[in-house]
């Protein structure tokens, strides 16, 4: 396995590549990237290399510029260029390493913390201490880090930096443990001609042993100045609210250059450690802020904006328990027909419309949107917080879709065979609240019985052809704000006893209805009981003053038992 670093202004990366591979960069690219093949895309450039025997064959003929080596040799681009492995070079604003993946046993690597292969301090290290000035900048750094802002895009390279600057390293690096591979997070790199790669067993060994661990140069070894060999590092883990390793701190002295200190104190070592915690924590602050993002985002898209203010003074709220609630189901009714005649883009966007209507209803009165379905919704009230008129409230927002329905008719009138109608469902009962989807995506919403219910009653709104069915739970639950007239008894899908279904107006329109009212619920005894006759002739009345009174299906009924020839039976 070959481990293939690129470092530029814009880009540290580290790949793992077989004997042949491409670094590819498009036309509006910022970063290069690894591919097996050459890229077929017209303006690409391509970096080719592979691996002949202990050489790196570089072939970079479509780019305008040359190879340049850390000790400076220069090569011209014009044909394939060959250098010894292991392999450092610059190419344009970037620089490439390229070396074999070390495998674990020959890194040398001794835990900082003893009681595995070596004592804590060697007794070839310097034991004289740290003074006051530099203690006080190793606290200062890690202080700064505690009060950087964990949300910030450059915080692991800041992280990295100070890393570098309080101990004196060469490089350092913040590698993420992600999608089960190790990327650099963020870095910091003095002289990247000596190095800016890791390597992958060091990190490795940290999450199999979460420990610090470091590696003094050339201690019981061959005493080879290739690229590598000489290095001294020091990997410090970084570990999530669970205790488990989620990243590494990664420092490297190379003994070269301008820094001609070889080797990691003790003292250093602890200090990278110390980083490392701090790191740590602004990794779980830095969760803590999305967690709290994703979930404002969340509770403002589902609550009024003053509910959502209350629920982010009181999260506790959201904990599941059991509440009673009243629960609304609205939709298109004929939608399916309408949108096989409406281009997508039209479609779509009239549901859009439909739907931020909706919505606004229900948030007008305090509501909560559970879920939006197809072109419907599904609203609660009185969960999380306690809602004395939640059946009110339901009923308000419902009467509010009514009157706001014909507007969004009159804007897509020129797509509209007939005007927009609304199916409402209303139901109120015992619900279980709280996490209603998965821990991966959390929902807030309500299960059980009574969502089940409410949905059918939903759905028999539509077979009906009545606008607005509620259940006699909600009816019950109803302040003198609201008349409710019987529509019938029924038999819904999976729901074992008859229902009573009720329509329902508000108190100022019932009024001047009231004559109307009676005289369905006349007709609707008359056909409860069997008497067809009268029922037909109390509709037949009813049908020609107007659509007020859910006559149209009663007469529908009476129609359809007469031309059976049958009676209706109480007990039907």
């Amino acid at each position: 396995m070959w481990q293939v670093a690129l470092y530029n202004e814009h880009q540290h990366d580290q790949f793992v590549a077989a004997a042949s591979f491409v670094l590819a960069k498009g036309p509006a690219d910022v970063a290069w990237r690894l591919v097996d093949a050459l890229p077929r895309s017209p303006g690409t450039a391509t970096i080719r290399m592979h691996i002949r025997g202990d050489s790196l064959v570089v072939d970079c003929r479509d780019l305008e510029a040359g190879v340049e080596l850390a000790c400076g040799s220069a090569f011209s681009c014009d044909v394939p260029v060959e250098l010894p492995l292991p392999a450092i070079f610059q190419l344009g604003d970037s620089w490439i390493e390229v070396r074999a993946a070390a495998a674990l046993d020959s890194l040398g690597l001794e835990s900082l913390h003893g009681n595995r292969k070596a004592p804590a301090i060697r007794r070839d290290e310097k034991q004289r201490g740290p003074d006051a000035d530099t203690v006080a900048k190793w606290l200062s750094a890690a202080s700064e880090l505690h009060r950087m802002a964990a949300s910030s895009p450059d915080f692991f390279d800041s992280a990295a930096q100070i890393a570098l600057d309080c101990t004196g390293l060469d490089a350092a690096l913040v590698v993420r443990h992600v999608d089960n591979q190790w990327t650099i997070a963020g870095s910091a790199i003095l002289q990247p001609e000596h190095g800016i790669s890791f390597e992958y067993a060091a990190v490795e060994l940290v999450t199999s042993q979460p420990d610090a661990w470091r590696r003094i140069p050339n201690v019981g070894r061959d005493k080879s100045t290739s690229h590598g060999v000489s290095d001294s590092i020091i990997v410090a883990p970084v570990r999530d609210e669970a205790g488990q390793v989620v990243a590494a701190l990664y420092g490297v002295r190379h003994g070269r250059g301008d820094n001609r200190r070889s080797g990691i104190r003790a003292l250093e070592a602890r200090v990278i450690e110390t980083i490392a915690d701090a790191v740590s924590v602004g990794m779980a602050r830095r969760e803590h802020e999305l967690q709290s993002a994703r979930q404002r985002v969340l509770i403002e898209q589902a609550f009024s904006p003053a509910m959502a203010e209350r629920l982010l003074r009181h999260p506790e709220a959201l904990c599941e328990q059991v509440r009673e609630a009243t629960l609304l189901f609205a939709d298109l009714q004929g939608f399916t027909r309408l949108s096989e005649c409406l281009p997508p883009a039209e479609a779509c966007a009239l549901v859009a419309d439909v739907l931020e209507m909706l919505t606004r209803a229900i948030m007008d009165h305090g509501g909560m949107v559970v879920d939006y379905y197809g072109d419907g919704v599904c609203a609660m009230w009185n969960a999380p917080f306690d809602m004395a008129d939640h059946a009110d409230r339901a009923c308000a927002a419902a009467m509010q879709m009514f009157q706001s329905l014909p507007e969004v008719s009159r804007r897509r009138q020129r797509l509209l065979i007939d005007p927009l109608r609304l199916g409402i469902g209303l139901h109120a009962g015992s619900v279980h609240v709280g996490n209603a989807g998965t821990r991966r995506r959390p929902k807030y919403g309500p299960r059980g019985r009574a969502v089940n219910l409410a949905s059918r009653v939903q759905s028999a709104a539509k077979r009906l052809d009545v606008s607005l069915l509620a259940t006699d739970a909600v009816r019950k639950r109803l302040s003198s704000r609201f008349v409710s007239l019987k529509v019938c008894t029924a038999r819904l899908p999976g729901v074992d006893e008859p229902i009573e279904l009720f329509t329902l107006f508000p108190a100022g329109d019932a009024q001047p209805l009231q004559s109307n009212l009676e005289q369905y619920a006349v007709a609707l005894e008359a056909f409860e009981r069997g008497d067809l006759d009268a029922a037909e002739k109390l509709l037949m009345d009813l049908l020609a003053a107007g659509p007020t009174t859910p006559a149209a299906f009663l007469a529908q009924q009476t129609a359809a038992l007469r031309k059976g020839g049958l009676g209706r039976r109480e007990h039907d």
